[in-house]
């Protein structure tokens, strides 16, 4: 698998465009609302800003994204925003779901390991234990329809068998969830981060 590929889980790329009219201080000035907030640093140099959040609030509208780069280009007689940015919460909705299924395989080879165990133990006892005598109804309730009594050797069995199991169901789950989790994320996430790039650029900052 390539490096670009790999990159692509936790990283997202694009551009909007810009009026070619605007200097870089304009376009900056203009991003600066969305960027500047508790826990971001931000560095501008020449065409080119670079920022880091260090824990962002849940306010923060770029707490999704917590370092970038964000880069101007002249494209014939206009011009474009390029975004670079890196996600935490995306590789770890990703990551998750294969925590969950080392979980969930963690269960299936536990209950094989325990499964083994009690079948050799079920075997050298069976060479000591008596199965236990099977009640009998008599005549008159076997007439009126009265329920046969349970094999207290089967019951026995059963017991066994569903002791110390341990489900993968909730492993499973919990993969698909984050799987969903990732997926949505990952469309939805660089859809919003281009609109609120587009409204922001679109407004000319605040006079002082």
């Amino acid at each position: 698998m390539s490096l670009p590929l790999i990159d692509h889980i936790w990283r997202v790329r694009g551009d909007v465009p810009i009026d070619p009219l605007l200097s870089p201080e304009e376009v900056f000035a203009r991003l600066d609302p969305l960027l500047r907030s508790p826990g971001t640093t931000v560095s501008a140099a020449g065409e080119t800003l670079t920022y880091s959040k260090h824990n962002p609030a849940a306010q923060d509208k770029l707490a999704t994204f917590t370092r970038g780069q964000l880069r101007i280009e002249r494209v014939g007689a206009g011009a474009v925003l390029r975004f670079d940015l890196f996600s935490h919460a995306l590789l770890l909705c990703f990551l998750a779901p294969l925590l969950f299924l080392g979980f969930a395989q963690m269960a299936v080879a536990i209950n094989a390991w325990e499964g083994a165990g009690a079948d050799a133990s079920e075997k050298a006892d069976k060479k000591d234990e008596k199965p236990k005598p099977v009640k009998v109804l008599n005549p008159v309730d076997q007439f009126l329809g009265a329920p046969a009594p349970e094999d207290p050797n089967k019951k026995k069995k059963d017991e066994k068998k569903d002791e110390g199991r341990h489900s993968p169901d909730e492993g499973y789950f919990m993969a698909g969830v984050f799987a969903l989790i990732y997926l949505v994320g990952r469309w939805l996430e660089p859809w919003l981060v281009r609109r609120r790039f587009r409204a922001a650029l679109a407004n000319p900052p605040a006079a002082v």
